[in-house]
């Protein structure tokens, strides 16, 4: 198992899900990790499974975009350095094209794509060139346009993919890899359960057979996600990862 010792890792999303589970295996592994997110119970019960010591919270709203630059110095200062970033971060909802509206639109793009250009523009005016930055952004099968209803979610996603991409080509000589997770349905919040705001797919997928290997525990791609801010990638930059759960890509 790759350890995290010295190591500082950014993440946002950090009050459920994905964000949670990520949050939890970097502190197991030794990390320290500082946790972004609007819901401040949620960080604390991130926080609960965690080494108080490991961990910073800093209650944060992706979609305000001009607090995001003194946020990321406020959470740099901590132990004086940043060295990953993972965002786990999203928001969307199902609609027909019919019900899709700009600011519907805008509101996915604040958060699952603008927030995250602006957090990687700041560490890398805060970071030397030589020192190693490794970042990860998660996105989704949605990017693919493989389901209906997610105008506004699967068009944020596949923005947040070719940002991400152009960004490890631009960032390779600064000592900065930049990569993808791209996860079909994970049962997380927005996905299942009466308050999904995707609509809850796991009666859906025991009965379609659309996604055959059934839906994926936010464990499986935080492990993904830590190793891809461990010692073990420092080669890989520009890549997307699948856990499609079976669904063709």
């Amino acid at each position: 198992m790759q350890t995290f010792d010295q190591k500082v890792v950014l993440v946002t999303g950090a009050s459920s899900g994905i964000g949670r589970a990520t949050c939890r295996e970097l502190a197991a592994r030794g990390a320290s990790v500082i946790l972004l997110a609007r819901r401040e119970a949620g960080m604390q019960e991130t926080m609960s499974a965690m080494p108080e010591e490991q961990a910073l919270a800093i209650k944060t709203d992706l979609s305000d975009l001009a607090s995001l630059p003194a946020m990321v110095e406020q959470a740099r200062a901590w132990k004086g350095h940043i060295d990953g970033f993972i965002h786990c971060a999203g928001a969307g909802a199902r609609a027909r094209l019919r019900d899709v509206t700009t600011e519907s639109m805008l509101r996915c793009m604040r958060v699952n794509v603008f927030s995250f250009v602006e957090i990687v523009r700041k560490l890398m005016r805060l970071k030397k060139n030589t020192d190693l930055l490794q970042v990860v952004a998660i996105s989704s099968l949605a990017a693919m346009g493989h389901d209906k209803q997610l105008i506004a979610y699967g068009a944020s996603k596949a923005a947040l993919e070719t940002a991400a991409k152009i960004m490890a080509v631009e960032l390779a000589s600064r000592s900065t890899l930049v990569n993808l997770i791209r996860p079909a349905f994970v049962n997380t919040p927005m996905n299942t359960g009466a308050d999904a705001t995707l609509g809850d797919f796991t009666t859906r997928l025991e009965e379609s057979g659309y996604q055959p290997l059934g839906i994926i525990s936010p464990e499986e791609v935080a492990q993904m996600a830590v190793y891809l801010v461990s010692p073990a990638a420092v080669h890989i930059s520009g890549a997307i990862f699948p856990i499609n759960g079976g669904v063709p890509c």
